[in-house]
């Protein structure tokens, strides 16, 4: 009984600290699609369309959207996937698709990448991350066997991903639109800041307040050692702040006309990041 409290304990502080992100929740940096792009495949005649994006500002890009449409004498192949193409960046894993293949090779196998709903957590207990490549519809088929992958059709999903470089980690999300087994619509995509050991702030160390703010907040030093204090909006933009420090309290000051909406505040205390959710009201 004492082992059993002692991890349920342990659980929750794991919980507690961790930082949490969830699909369609803007983070540190997001891009709106502005048309939204559209990929889709004709199995006849032959199209292949692509779109690559790189949502962690990585020099080069870190993921590729291929829609592929053929068809031959062994077979076709009709499918919208996705790729990493960085090792450090993985997708979000749904489950396996599996079709045997008449006087084929046996088992055609699928990787499907999971479809998220709004709201629901990208870094959840469990989540299985993968770095190859990941499919959103599939009707490829050989010698009778064809898929029948269809987890993405309908309304908008999104997909989690995950940059992860030792102990660097970073999460996003892209929301996509798949009306039908062959055409899909990426439309927007969110990054959090890719940050050592990101924590949420604790309620009481330091104490924050207020929030939501007005023209300034305070925290409560103690024995805490803020440092590498910053804040930014939901599109990544710092804000401007001015800092003063007066018995044990630090005051952050803001420009009067800070419009209302969601900031982010980033601090160390010793070695560790933290992050706090700010929300300053409309007038």
């Amino acid at each position: 009984m004492k082992k059993n409290l002692f991890l349920f304990f342990i659980a929750f502080l794991t919980r507690s600290y961790s930082q949490v992100y969830t699909a369609g929740t803007f983070l540190a940096n997001y891009m709106d699609i502005n048309p939204d792009v559209m990929i889709n495949y004709v199995v006849v005649p032959y199209t292949n369309d692509t779109y690559s994006v790189s949502i962690f500002n990585n020099p080069s890009y870190d993921l590729e959207f291929t829609a592929h449409g053929a068809v031959s004498s062994s077979g076709s192949a009709a499918y919208i996937k996705v790729t990493s193409l960085d090792p450090n960046v993985s997708i979000s894993f749904g489950r396996w698709d599996s079709v045997f293949v008449p006087g084929g090779p046996g088992w055609n196998v699928t990787k499907v990448a999971k479809p998220l709903n709004p709201g629901e957590q990208i870094n959840a207990s469990g989540t299985v991350w993968d770095n190859t490549t990941l499919y959103f519809t599939d009707h490829s088929g050989a010698g009778g066997g064809n898929k029948n992958v269809n987890d993405w059709i309908g309304g908008d999903k999104y997909l989690g991903v995950k940059y992860q470089n030792g102990n660097m980690t970073a999460y996003g999300w892209i929301k996509l639109q798949c009306s039908t087994k062959d055409t899909c619509l990426i439309k927007e995509y969110s990054s959090s800041q890719i940050t050592t050991g990101l924590r949420e702030g604790r309620k009481d160390y330091p104490r924050i307040y207020p929030n939501p703010i007005s023209n300034a907040i305070y925290i409560e030093l103690n024995e805490a050692d803020v440092s590498d204090i910053m804040m930014s909006d939901l599109l990544g933009r710092e804000v401007k702040m001015n800092v003063e420090v007066k018995d044990k309290k630090m005051k952050i000051g803001f420009d009067p006309d800070l419009p209302s909406g969601c900031y982010f505040l980033r601090y160390k205390t010793g070695s560790v990041s933290h992050v706090k959710k700010l929300v300053k009201e409309a007038r």
